[in-house]
């Protein structure tokens, strides 16, 4: 090959070009038949992330065909003899790095057929000892029911993990499920479980060290009913978790004090829902170098400021040595005759942090709407000016709706 595409044969500038085109699956495929340099690198990047399993059923032999047939059983799996003729099927799922399922507004019927052919697949190129996607490292996978004990949907490769919990009657219970993960996958860094979790109910007497690797925890999107929060906090509370993003229900019924002190290894939280569960979860947390808290507290008919004038100071004694970024939102329902005083509430509240070493503080107030100005007293509106906070090496201010 000469002139010009010489340089398109360098691996790097071709690589370069081809992830730039990660979200262009027709140029992908054009560029992988256009020249076969270009083919093998072109056809990683189509396959690398894959929102779907359709594709692959297509690819699935003859003489495995019965996997996608929702009348197969497990003993009828396990009857399959191994063969050769998984060539076309192991060429592309070998490029796989992401992999999707199916997502939560899938009809049931389609999720149920897509993901039971995946857990098909699983068991039968288990008796060939691999997994059907080797070098898989993220997967969003759908609860809908119990988790076949001749599967092994979590190879062991991933490093990142979405659980999409439908609250099915027979789902497995979130520890079973965890458990599970965690032993297919044990370099498993990244959790996040989306929608309405069953558990077992019976609490766990000790954290479980198994969970040693996981680092990233989000339940931001996940419906946490207090059982659920009970069993997940305690098995999770010694896994070395640095980032975590949770949502707290209201009036968690929950023996706080059974709860071992959480998450020691925690730097980054972000923490949304009712004050009252907010305030009782914090006041577990064993974190002591948490450098970056984000906290979106639910509004409050009446009584604003006496929360926050409650609030804050916890915030302060709990993490008022390590912390160095704070974003506060002040969220609705809320008397709008207190945000004047809410604002100069929170600032004196927060003035020990800024002695402390506070380097950033973002103020986000939730209006009805951002056309229209929000106007604040003369001396409210100065606290507002980043000119009013020199200590401060980031100041923000800003309304949302």
């Amino acid at each position: 090959m000469r002139g010009p595409f010489e340089t398109l044969c360098i691996s790097e500038i071709l690589a370069v070009i081809l992830d730039g085109l990660q979200g262009d699956k027709k140029s992908l495929y054009y560029m992988s038949c256009c020249c076969r340099a270009f083919t093998d690198p072109a056809l990683d990047v189509l396959w690398r992330s894959m929102h779907s399993f359709a594709p692959f059923t297509s690819l699935i032999p003859q003489s495995a065909s019965f996997a996608n047939d929702s009348w197969t059983t497990d003993h009828d799996l396990l009857k399959y003899r191994p063969s050769n003729d998984w060539k076309t099927f192991d060429k592309y799922a070998a490029r796989v790095r992401s992999l999707c399922i199916g997502d939560y507004i899938n009809n049931i019927a389609d999720l149920v057929k897509t993901q039971d052919c995946y857990t098909c697949l699983t068991v039968i190129r288990g008796q060939d000892g691999c997994h059907p996607f080797p070098k898989l490292r993220s997967l969003i996978y759908i609860l809908y029911g119990p988790i076949s004990p001749q599967a092994k949907p979590f190879p062991p490769s991933l490093r990142s993990l979405t659980l999409v919990c439908r609250d099915a009657i027979d789902c497995d219970p979130i520890e079973l499920v965890l458990d599970r993960a965690v032993a297919e996958a044990p370099r498993l860094k990244e959790l996040r479980i989306i929608g309405l979790m069953r558990t077992m109910r019976t609490l766990h007497p000790t954290p479980q060290p198994h969970f040693g690797q996981i680092e990233s925890l989000d339940l931001s999107k996940a419906y946490i009913r207090a059982p659920e929060l009970a069993t997940l906090c305690t098995l999770l509370s010694q896994a070395p978790i640095s980032d975590l993003k949770i949502h707290l229900q209201d009036r968690l019924d929950i023996d706080w004090d059974a709860i071992p002190p959480m998450f020691p290894a925690l730097k980054q939280l972000d923490v949304r829902g009712s004050m009252s569960s907010v305030t009782l979860f914090m006041s577990r947390l064993a974190a002591t170098n948490l450098h970056t808290l984000v906290f979106q507290p639910n509004g409050y008919f009446q009584g604003v400021v006496i929360v926050f004038d409650y609030l804050i100071p916890i915030i302060v004694k709990t993490f008022g040595k390590s912390l160095k970024s704070l974003d506060l939102h002040i969220n609705g329902p809320r008397p709008r005759a207190e945000d004047s005083d809410v604002i100069k509430s929170i600032f004196q509240g927060l003035e020990p942090l800024m002695e402390a070493g506070l380097q950033s503080l973002r103020l986000f107030l939730q209006v009805g709407s951002t056309l229209r100005p929000v106007q604040f007293p003369p001396e409210v509106q100065s606290m507002l000016e980043p000119s009013a906070w020199p200590s401060l090496k980031h100041f923000h201010f800003a309304t949302k709706e």
